[in-house]
């Protein structure tokens, strides 16, 4: 048996980049600073940055586009795929998660206010009185 699912969460190091294929569908890329902590020669700890490269395919990476932009931190869980490839005769591999899930766990303010609703317009929100609640009507 064969498990193939990654979770990572971290900061995005650049904004999204969404392109189509030929036949219209969207492919949104992106690259995702994770740190591990590892001990630095002198006793002390420091941080490594690690920048797997993820995709996403579809109607959800044409919608989270916008929002994935670079700073923001995401969670993202997926598969691991490997690419081999040849260049200047040498064959090489590159492996990058595709993005079945993101959660976004940090909006930049400027993209919170832009969808937010400004308070001229909110509408007020229709209230009913609280019903009188008496101890014989608790059953415990």
């Amino acid at each position: 048996m064969s498990i193939n699912h990654v979770i990572l969460s971290g900061n995005l190091g650049a904004n999204s980049e969404l392109r189509y294929t030929k036949s219209g569908t969207p492919i949104l890329t992106f690259s995702l600073a994770v740190n591990d902590r590892v001990p630095n020669g002198d006793g002390t700890w420091g941080d490594y940055t690690n920048w797997p490269d993820c995709s996403m395919f579809g109607k959800r990476a044409e919608a989270l586009a916008p929002y994935l932009t670079k700073g923001v931190k995401v969670t993202v869980s997926g598969r691991v795929r490997t690419h081999t490839y040849q260049k200047d005769g040498q064959n090489l591999k590159r492996w990058e998660i595709r993005v079945e899930n993101v959660e976004l766990m940090q909006v930049k303010r400027e993209q919170q206010s832009a969808y937010a609703q400004p308070a001229e317009q909110a509408q007020p929100i229709a209230t009913s009185p609280a019903p009188d609640v008496y101890d014989e009507d608790i059953p415990f």
